[in-house]
C-alpha cells in the first residue's frame, strides 16, 4: 500500500462516512461512502486503473462490500485494503485531514535504538553497550520485536545466547497514540523507555517516558 500510494499507481477510495474521511484519510484518497456508491459518484475513477477500497479496520465490512460493488460496476482491477485506516495509522504513516497534524507518539520517536538477534551471545551484545544504555531490543531478520535485554538480564552468563536470557513479550505501543492516551495505557509501566511498533510488531523506535511528561507539562504551560 505504501509503495502504491507513493508511486501513484492506484486509486484509493475511503468508503467510510464523509465525517470520518474529513477527520483523517490516506494520502490522495477520495471519499465515496458505500451508501452513496453509484455510477455518478464514481465517475472520477478510471476503470482501467487499479482501485483500492478501504474502511476502518479488519472488522469493518464496508470495504469488502464496496470492492464487490465496484467490480459489478465494471472496474477491472479492484482490491480491498483489509486492515484499513487503523493499520495505516498504526504504522505511523502520513495522513491527510483536519486531525492529521495532531501530536502523536510517532512525532516523539527515537529511531536510533540498539538491537540484537536471538543467536548472539550476551557478551557480544554487552561489548556494544553504550554508557547509560539499559535496553537492547531483540529483533528477527524482519525487524519484528521478540524480546528485550534490560535490567538484571545484563548480569546473566555472558556466554548465554540472547534467546535464552531475554525478557520475552515486552510491552509495546502504536505510533498513532496521542500522548495522553499513551500515558493512561502506561500508568503502571515503570521502565524509562517504551517500545513503539507497527500492528505487525515491526520496530519503529522507542519513546522516553520522561519526554512524554515534559511535553505534557509544556503544553499545560
Amino acid at each position: 500500500m505504501k509503495t502504491l500510494v507513493a508511486q501513484g499507481r492506484a486509486q484509493l477510495v475511503e468508503v467510510l462516512p464523509a465525517s470520518e474521511f474529513k477527520k483523517e484519510h490516506l494520502p490522495q484518497a477520495i471519499n465515496v461512502p458505500l451508501e452513496t456508491m453509484t455510477a455518478a459518484t464514481t465517475k472520477s475513477l478510471r476503470k482501467d486503473q487499479a482501485v483500492i477500497a478501504y474502511c476502518h479496520d479488519y472488522q469493518c465490512d464496508l470495504s469488502a462490500r464496496a470492492a464487490w460493488r465496484l467490480e459489478s460496476m465494471g472496474f477491472q482491477e479492484v482490491y480491498r485494503y483489509t486492515p484499513g485506516k487503523a493499520d495505516w495509522l498504526a504504522a505511523g504513516l502520513k495522513t491527510e485531514g483536519t486531525e492529521a497534524k495532531k501530536v502523536r507518539i510517532r512525532q516523539m520517536l527515537h529511531k536510533d535504538v540498539p538491537t540484537c538477534s536471538l543467536r548472539e551471545r550476551l557478551e557480544d551484545v554487552k561489548s556494544r553497550r553504550r554508557p547509560n544504555q539499559d535496553m537492547c531490543i531483540v529483533v528477527n531478520d524482519r525487524n519484528i520485536v521478540l524480546g528485550v535485554i534490560q535490567g538484571e538480564t545484563w548480569d546473566a552468563n555472558p556466554q548465554s545466547r540472547v534467546a535464552d536470557v531475554m525478557q520475552p513479550g515486552p510491552q509495546t505501543i502504536r505510533p498513532d497514540l496521542e500522548p495522553k492516551d499513551a500515558q493512561k495505557l502506561l500508568k503502571n509501566y515503570d521502565a524509562p523507555n517504551v517500545i513503539v511498533t507497527t500492528s505487525d510488531g515491526e520496530l519503529l523506535g522507542i519513546v522516553k517516558i520522561a519526554q512524554k511528561k515534559t511535553q505534557k507539562a509544556h503544553k499545560a504551560a
